[in-house]
């Protein structure tokens, strides 16, 4: 197997903006990885949809993320996340299944989650995103279309909402008004 992680023939591009220093080392590794590594330092919505919808694969490894967009974008580009198991990046993001039991209409998923936003965290998401990109073809494709058919719209988000406080008007709240007794 591949032991070292990332290896192969693959691109990076990067965007954001931050600390100088990253854009610094983006750069040093842009011209010394000409063609393998491009880096985009700032923010524009417009370069952000063309770059995830025209990759295989999103890398989200944030600390926190509230919500996250980028990820929802590359589900429905067919881009593959793959996220820090945290905050709306774990709600949104489901785990791939290989063994899903399709009869049964189990979701495969739509990425991959790693728990520790680390280098081995980083390391495991990845490696198994390009494994299967490069070695299970039709399951990367099931895996796509899982992904692009995902609901993230706020009807359902609506009718979930909706669900829950009938469910609270179905049973009335125990008030006892003598706590001591």
């Amino acid at each position: 197997g591949d032991h070292l992680g990332v290896t192969g023939d693959v691109q990076l591009v990067m965007m954001g903006s931050g600390e100088g220093r990253y854009a610094e080392f983006l750069m040093r590794a842009e011209s010394q990885f000409k063609g393998r590594v491009v880096g985009y330092v700032g923010f524009s919505p417009e370069m952000e949809h063309k770059i995830i919808a025209g990759a295989d694969i999103l890398i989200m490894p944030s600390k926190y993320e509230p919500c996250g967009l980028p990820q929802m974008y590359a589900q429905r580009y067919g881009t593959i996340p793959v996220v820090h198991a945290t905050g709306g990046l774990k709600d949104s993001v489901i785990q791939y299944n290989p063994f899903a039991n399709k009869t049964l209409e189990e979701d495969i998923g739509t990425g991959w989650q790693f728990s520790a936003p680390d280098e081995g965290g980083v390391r495991f998401g990845l490696w198994n995103a390009l494994h299967t990109y490069k070695h299970y073809k039709e399951s990367w494709e099931e895996l796509m279309k899982s992904a692009m058919t995902k609901d993230f719209s706020w009807e359902l988000s609506a009718k979930k909402y909706e669900q829950v406080f009938r469910w609270a008007k179905m049973d009335q709240p125990f008030i006892n008004p003598w706590p001591f007794q």
